[in-house]
């Protein structure tokens, strides 16, 4: 190869290298809104939810235009579906801590439940203790009732890996949401009276392909079904949010994050 070749191809990697950290670094740092709409015929007014999930104590880039389409979406409320931190450490958790004053910062109800990273890192305690102060209501196998435009919402919240529907006792005729970060756990332990089940924790495989979908997802083995996005089981709907972080690197390919401003609409 001469060198004429040679400087052709050089200047073909760097910038190849240039474009693929770009495409790379939007996946994992400029979070997109997803628009969803879960209808049913337990509905009868809409009902307005924004799930976020799987931080990690992530460096959003586009955080200002996150909080605008939040507060513009005005949800009913929002909830937190586990992993809002990476590992406990004191910098991770105040990274987060600066996530969610901003989210807080929208006065809107917002319900959290743990994942696998708090519930096996340290200091849990310390960052339960902040939420607590920013008003935000940690659900722990426990449910908290709502009303929305004359509709019940049972919302019930649960642990990773201490899991119970022990305190799951909702009424007739509520609508049953139930929040947990790993959807294959209420799968495994259906009773059938679960309307919405809102999950994360697979990262939407975070590298995907077209038509494929996810490749691998955590507990969910190689090339998922329940990677990301809705899916009808049983008599219930599944929600899984691709979250909006990453862990161990940040890689994602065709997933980028996201945070999901979801319409629960009646069925006309």
């Amino acid at each position: 190869m001469n060198n004429k070749n040679k400087v052709k191809l050089g200047t073909g990697l760097i910038v190849a290298g240039i474009l693929i950290g770009a495409y790379i670094d939007k996946q994992c740092f400029v979070a997109k809104e997803e628009k969803v709409i879960l209808k049913s015929e337990k509905i009868k007014n809409p009902i307005r939810i924004t799930q976020i999930s799987d931080f990690h104590s992530n460096a959003i880039k586009n955080l200002d235009e996150l909080l605008i389409n939040v507060k513009d979406f005005d949800p009913d409320f929002i909830i937190l579906t586990g992993d809002m931190i990476d590992y406990g450490t004191d910098a991770k958790i105040d990274r987060s801590l600066y996530f969610l004053k901003k989210l807080a910062g929208l006065n809107k109800k917002i319900f959290y439940i743990t994942g696998n990273h708090e519930e096996t890192g340290p200091n849990l305690d310390r960052f339960l203790f902040e939420l607590e102060k920013l008003g935000i209501i940690y659900l722990y196998n426990e449910c908290y009732e709502l009303n929305i435009r004359n509709q019940d919402i049972y919302l019930y919240g649960t642990s990773m890996l201490d899991f119970s529907y022990k305190n799951y006792k909702p009424k007739k005729k509520s609508i049953n949401v139930i929040l947990s970060h790993y959807s294959k756990i209420v799968r495994d332990n259906y009773i059938g009276n679960e309307d919405f089940i809102f999950s994360g924790h697979t990262h939407g495989g975070q590298v995907r392909m077209p038509i494929i979908g996810g490749l691998i997802a955590p507990g969910e083995g190689v090339l998922p079904n329940y990677d990301k996005g809705v899916f009808n089981y049983k008599d219930s709907i599944i929600y899984v949010d691709s979250g909006l972080g990453n862990t161990f690197l940040p890689l994602r390919f065709l997933d980028q994050i996201e945070y999901s401003n979801i319409t629960l609409a009646p069925i006309v």
